[in-house]
């Protein structure tokens, strides 16, 4: 990716990253202008930026927009992740002030009151940012439930139910008559998609409740 991104824009696009994993395969590097992080501009750099660099470490897309190396895409992303468990309803300020401090301290910025130095917010905060669609972690959050089975059906989605929960077929079989069934709770993107797929291969839908990642996104 060689563009220029606003914070916002930075934020969401490490923020649609599947895990912690993706971010690291995708994005090696953050590099941004100088200045504050409210008011830079950065550059979302992948591992195979580093073979255009110069003898220095520098990238010419780097140069020629005055920009330097800011942190690791990983690292950005730990930081995001801390201040978001920790304020969920953090603001684009919010999250400028920590990777601010991060940068000028190498250390994350601690929410004043926790009970413990980076922990989670209270739990009625995190229940609040739940019931309002907002994922408990950086990315992107999923539950799946199954709703509809047709009588014909109900064997083949036992099967897979019980695959899925390591449950045994009667088992499983009981839910599926019992439904609304919790396939999933809380699941990533990636693990998402792979479950809907199975299910469509047996010809089910799944009803999809999805959580987003920052309060300034539309509802999904």
């Amino acid at each position: 990716m060689t563009e220029l991104l606003t914070l916002t824009q930075t934020l969401e696009a490490i923020a649609a990253c599947s895990d912690d994993g993706q971010v690291w395969e995708r994005h090696a590097w953050v590099h941004a202008s100088d200045g504050d992080a409210r008011q830079a501009r950065f550059w979302l750099a992948g591992h195979d930026a580093e073979d255009e660099e110069d003898a220095d470490g520098v990238h010419p897309f780097a140069a020629a927009h005055g920009l330097t190396h800011y942190l690791e895409g990983a690292t950005f992303a730990d930081v995001l992740s801390v201040q978001k468990r920790q304020q969920p309803f953090s603001t684009v300020d919010d999250y400028a002030r920590a990777l601010d401090h991060y940068s000028e301290e190498d250390a994350f910025l601690e929410r004043p009151g926790l009970s413990m130095a980076y922990g989670d917010a209270p739990q009625e905060e995190l229940a609040r940012a739940r019931a309002e669609g907002l994922s408990p972690g950086l990315y992107a959050a999923f539950d799946l439930t199954l709703e509809t089975v047709e009588p014909a059906q109900r064997k083949a989605a036992a099967s897979l139910v019980a695959e899925i929960q390591a449950l045994s077929v009667g088992e499983a079989l009981a839910q599926v008559r019992a439904l609304p069934l919790a396939v999933a709770c809380n699941i990533d993107r990636a693990a998402s998609d792979h479950l809907q797929a199975r299910f469509a291969a047996i010809g089910l839908a799944l009803q999809v409740t999805g959580y987003r990642s920052f309060p300034w996104q539309p509802t999904r």
